[in-house]
């Protein structure tokens, strides 16, 4: 069995989705340090300047060290308004706007305080429209110990997994060595993704699933998500580099 976890995103890019439908389970993890310079509260869509973020507010002021879980969106700006506007701006014209109109429109209307609820209400939302049926799993519904590559190990154990999926830019602090003195196994995932029909001239890639839905359709957003093809994995137990 293959777990996979990664800290709620706001508006997933969609290599985040390729590596939970990768796998046999997915959890969330939000009993970790929040990094204000993270995907956790921003991503990119597509203007006609090119890219551009849109960006939650949250309160940081003398919580440098709160965990994801803990993060209060900060509403004394109107946010929600804010990104409501810029993605019917960017993508009205889009061919499958209209498909998603009612899910914006209803995602900001509501009152929302918290950044991990907020993201994962969107991911599982966007998981549910993709047909992913895969075990997703809650930290906080666990009590897990150790850090990084030790709390991997601790996750893969408690959620009765004997393989881990790491993105390739986890390779950095993932030791693998780890894994294999505990039972375990390790593959690294690169999503590659595949060139689609953008808004606005030019293609930008690993921007947020928004965008290849909005553009794409839920089909071929599947359909791409589900290709193979459209991933490089590694070598159990070795780094991507060495996968030919």
């Amino acid at each position: 069995m293959i777990l996979s976890g990664h800290q709620p995103n706001y508006w997933p890019y969609a290599g985040l989705f390729g590596k939970i439908i990768m796998s046999d389970k997915f959890m969330y993890v939000a009993d970790v340090q929040f990094d204000k310079k993270s995907w956790q509260n921003r991503n990119r869509i597509k203007t006609a300047n090119g890219w551009t973020y849109i960006t939650v507010p949250v309160l940081t002021k003398d919580k440098f060290d709160q965990k994801i879980s803990d993060v209060e969106i900060n509403n004394t700006t109107n946010w929600r308004d804010k990104h409501r506007k810029s993605i019917e701006l960017n993508y009205k014209k889009s061919p499958y706007y209209n498909e998603y109109r009612d899910f914006i429109d209803d995602l900001y209307s509501k009152s929302w305080f918290s950044l991990c609820e907020l993201d994962i209400y969107i991911t599982n939302f966007i998981l549910d429209e993709l047909c992913v049926k895969k075990d997703i799993l809650y930290d906080k519904d666990y009590e897990f110990t150790g850090a990084k590559t030790a709390r991997l190990v601790n996750m893969c154990k408690q959620a009765k997994c004997d393989t881990y999926l790491s993105n390739k830019g986890s390779q950095e602090y993932v030791d693998i060595d780890c894994f294999i003195e505990s039972g375990l196994n390790h593959r690294f995932v690169e999503y590659l993704g595949t060139e689609y029909k953008q808004q606005y001239h030019g293609f930008v890639s690993h921007l947020s699933v928004l965008d290849l839905l909005m553009n794409c359709g839920k089909d071929v957003t599947k359909d791409t998500l589900f290709d193979r093809g459209n991933y490089v994995f590694s070598e159990i137990n070795k780094a991507i580099e060495e996968v030919k």
